[in-house]
Order: structure tokens, then C-alpha cells, then sequence
């Protein structure tokens, strides 16, 4: 008797891990669908660049990225394209940083960091305390500020530009 309860579980388990996996990839369909309806509030069955303006400021800083149809709006494939686009690339980021930290202390030293051409030329800068040793908060605080500097430069060109 104990072993067909044994092999019972053994059968039930897969399958109650993957109706709890099921369950979450449908409440996370649910959140992104009530996301959608939100931003759009024209309902057409895209999010325009106003309409991400309101409400979603980083989908209006990418929004040209994201419209990759160039339509002027952005349907829900194109922003699930993009969302995974983004998880994709941090994970390969993740594992390239993990794979630089050879003695596994979750830190990258200057000579870790060498195999890793943007981090080793960008060093001295991303090494906010001056300890020879980057984190991931420093990492991302300078990846951060990176992007606010970009932003804000092509910001200023468009502007000198119309003003011209």
C-alpha cells in the first residue's frame, strides 16, 4: 500500500508543478491584458505614444524600438517581443557576469572584469567606491545613469535641432 501512495506522488507532483505553472502564466496573461486595456484608452488594439506618455514612461522612451512595425502603435505582440527581448538579454548579461567571477564571491575584480571588454574599459568609472572591486549595484547604478546621460543627450539634440 505504501508504495502505490509513493508512486501516486510520484505521478501527481509533475503534474501539480505544472498546473501551478500553468496557473501563474495565466494570471501573469491576465495582469498583462488588464495592463493593456489600461494604457489603451482609445481601445484601437494599440498604445499609442501618447497613451504610453500617460502611463508608461518606459515604453515612451522605447517606443520606437518597440514599434517595430513602424505603425505609430504598439500591439501586445510587440510589446511581449520586447519584454522578452529585454529578460533574454539580462539573463545572458547575468550569466556573463557569473561566469567573469571566478572565485564565486559575487564581486568582479579588474582582472575578472578583463574578459568582459565594456565592463574593463568602463572600470574606474562603474567602481563607485574605489574598492577595486565592482557589484552588481554598481553595475546597474552606472548602466542607469548611462542611459538617463543618453536620454537626456538626445533630448537636447532633438531640441537644438528644431530650434534651428
Amino acid at each position: 500500500m505504501g508504495k502505490w501512495i509513493v508512486g501516486v506522488l510520484l505521478v501527481a507532483m509533475p503534474c501539480m508543478a505544472w498546473s501551478a505553472e500553468q496557473a501563474a502564466s495565466r494570471n501573469q496573461e491576465l495582469r498583462f491584458n488588464q495592463m493593456f486595456r489600461n494604457l489603451d484608452a482609445n481601445n484601437t488594439g494599440k498604445i499609442s505614444r501618447a497613451e504610453a506618455g500617460l502611463k508608461a514612461p518606459a515604453l515612451a522612451e522605447n517606443f520606437d524600438q518597440i514599434d517595430v512595425d513602424h505603425d505609430g502603435g504598439l500591439t501586445k505582440k510587440e510589446i511581449k517581443d520586447a519584454f522578452l527581448a529585454a529578460d533574454t538579454r539580462r539573463r545572458e548579461f547575468s550569466r556573463s557576469l557569473e561566469a567573469a567571477d571566478n572565485d564565486k564571491n559575487g564581486k568582479l575584480s579588474r582582472d575578472e572584469a578583463k574578459v568582459l571588454p565594456n565592463m574593463s574599459a568602463n572600470f574606474d568609472a562603474i567602481d563607485s567606491n574605489h574598492d577595486e572591486q565592482l557589484v552588481m549595484k554598481e553595475i546597474a547604478d552606472y548602466v542607469r545613469a548611462k542611459d538617463n546621460a543618453d536620454s537626456a543627450a538626445v533630448a537636447g539634440s532633438a531640441g537644438s535641432a528644431g530650434s534651428q
